[in-house]
C-alpha cells in the first residue's frame, strides 16, 4: 500500500493507493495524474507498473498512467509542471491490510444445531452440492448487474433441502460490491429452519463459543438488520502482554460489522487500550490517523460519533428490525478463552425494548428504515424455483 497526501495545503487529504508488483517479472516505473476527491486538485505521482498491477483505491479519482518519463502533453492538458512530482509526499505503508470480508465456516460450536445434528455442516454440503446451479444463477444475473439494471449490493441463496426424509431451509447472504462477488464464495449462513434459538442459545458457555455465537448474530444482523447496537464494557484484557490479542478482538469486530449502521458504545478506557495496542503493533495509532488508515468502526469512534458510556457494567448486543430487535445479553464481554459466561437470546418488541434497555441513553433514536432495499435472491430446491430482485423486507418475511 501507498499513501500520497494531497499537495493543497488546504487539504492535505491522505489518497490510498496500490502499487503492485511482479514477482521475478519486471516491474515499470512509471506514474499516474491523480483527482483529490476532496478538493479536486490534480496533481502527479510516482508509481510503479500504473497502467497493470496498480492504482487509486481511496479518496482520489484516477485520470491518466504512463511508463517511464511523465507526458508533456499531460502538463498542457491539466496545468501542471514535471517538477511537481517532486513536491508530493509519499509513504509506504506495509502488512496493512485487513480481510474486507468475513469467512463463513462449519463450528464445532455451532449455533444452528438442533437435536444433536450440527445444521451448519449439512448446510455447507449442500451449498457444496449445488455450487453449479448457484453460479449458473449468479451468471444469468451478472448481466443484470454489470448494465446498473436490478442491480443490488446485497445477495441471498435461499437453499430447500431434504435430509433424514425431513425438510429444511438454509438462507446464506453476501455482500455484492463489483462483478467479482457473484459467485458462492464468501456466503455467510444467517438462518435456518428448526432451530429455536431462544432455546439453543440460553445458558453458560466458555468465551470461545459465545464468539462464534456473537459472530453469527452480527454477520445475520449485517445483513438482515435496520442497525445494530453493541453495548460492551469491555474488549480484550488491560493485562501484560495482552495488547496482540486486544489488538486480534478488535480486528475480529471490525470484519464482522457494517460500520453504517452499527454503533459501539463503550467506556472511554476500553478505547484507549486498543490505541495502545496499536501503537505496540508497528504503525502508531496518530500515524494511522494522519494517513487516513484507521478502519471504518476506528474512524467512527475517534470522530465521537460513537458513545462513551461510563456507568455501566451491562452487555447486550441487538439487531433492530422494522417492529422488533434481537438481543443477546448477559455477562459476556467480547473476550476469548476458556472462562464461562452467561448468554440468553430474546426477541423484544421495539417500544418495550426502548424503554427497558436504552433509557439510559436518553436521546436515543431508532434510525429511520423507510425505504425497502432491493437485494438479489435464488431460491433452490423448490418447483418454483426465482433468481431475481426483491425488496428486502418481502424476502425477510418470507423465510421467518
Amino acid at each position: 500500500m501507498k499513501i500520497v497526501i494531497c499537495p493543497n495545503d488546504k487539504c492535505k487529504v491522505p489518497i490510498r493507493l496500490s502499487e503492485g508488483k511482479f514477482v521475478g517479472g519486471v516491474n515499470d516505473k512509471g506514474g499516474i495524474i491523480i483527482e483529490c476527491e476532496n478538493c479536486k486538485t490534480i496533481f502527479p505521482c510516482r508509481l510503479k507498473n500504473a497502467k497493470d498491477a496498480s492504482g487509486v483505491k481511496k479518496n482520489g479519482r484516477l485520470l491518466e498512467a504512463w511508463i517511464d518519463e511523465m507526458p508533456r502533453i499531460f502538463e498542457s492538458e491539466y496545468g501542471i509542471t514535471a517538477d511537481a512530482i517532486d513536491k508530493v509526499h509519499t509513504s509506504i505503508v506495509f502488512g496493512y491490510e485487513k480481510p474486507p470480508k468475513v469467512c463463513w465456516k462449519p463450528s464445532l460450536l455451532p449455533l444452528f444445531q438442533s437435536n444433536g445434528i450440527n445444521h451448519e455442516v449439512i448446510a455447507k454440503e449442500q451449498l457444496i452440492k449445488n455450487q453449479e446451479v448457484i453460479t449458473g444463477n449468479f451468471k444469468a444475473y451478472f448481466n443484470l448487474y454489470v448494465k446498473g439494471r436490478h442491480s443490488a449490493e446485497k445477495s441471498f441463496v435461499i437453499l430447500n433441502y431434504n435430509f433424514n426424509g425431513k425438510e429444511f431451509k438454509a438462507v446464506f447472504a453476501k455482500q455484492v460490491d463489483s462483478e467479482r462477488d457473484l459467485n458462492i464464495d464468501n456466503l455467510y449462513l444467517i438462518y435456518h429452519t428448526e432451530i429455536n434459538l431462544e432455546y439453543e442459545v440460553d445458558g453458560i458457555y466458555e468465551r470461545d463459543q459465545l464468539l462464534v455465537f456473537l459472530e453469527r448474530f452480527l454477520n445475520r444482523w449485517r445483513y438482515a438488520a435496520n442497525e445494530v447496537l453493541l453495548v460492551v464494557p469491555f474488549i480484550g484484557f488491560n493485562y501484560k502482554n495482552s495488547e496482540e490479542a486486544l489488538y486480534e478482538l478488535w480486528n475480529w469486530l471490525e470484519i464482522n460489522v457494517d460500520t453504517s449502521k452499527t454503533n459501539l458504545i463503550t467506556r472511554k478506557g476500553t478505547f484507549n487500550l486498543f490505541k495502545k495496542a496499536q501503537d505496540n503493533s508497528g504503525i502508531p495509532f496518530e500515524e494511522l490517523v494522519t494517513l487516513g488508515l484507521l478502519e471504518p468502526l476506528v474512524e467512527k469512534m475517534n470522530q465521537r460519533d460513537t458513545e462513551y458510556f461510563q456507568k455501566s457494567h451491562a452487555k447486550y448486543y441487538v439487531g433492530v428490525y422494522d417492529s422488533y430487535v434481537e438481543v443477546l445479553s448477559g455477562s459476556f464481554n467480547i473476550h476469548k478463552g476458556k472462562y464461562f459466561e452467561n448468554i440468553v437470546f430474546k426477541r423484544y418488541d421495539k417500544i418495550f425494548f426502548k424503554r427497558r434497555y436504552l433509557h439510559m441513553f436518553k436521546e436515543f433514536e431508532y434510525l429511520n428504515n423507510d425505504n425497502d432495499e432491493q437485494v438479489h435472491y435464488m431460491t433452490l430446491g423448490t418447483s418454483d424455483d426465482k433468481n431475481y430482485i426483491i425488496g428486502l423486507k418481502e424476502l425477510l418475511e418470507s423465510f421467518q
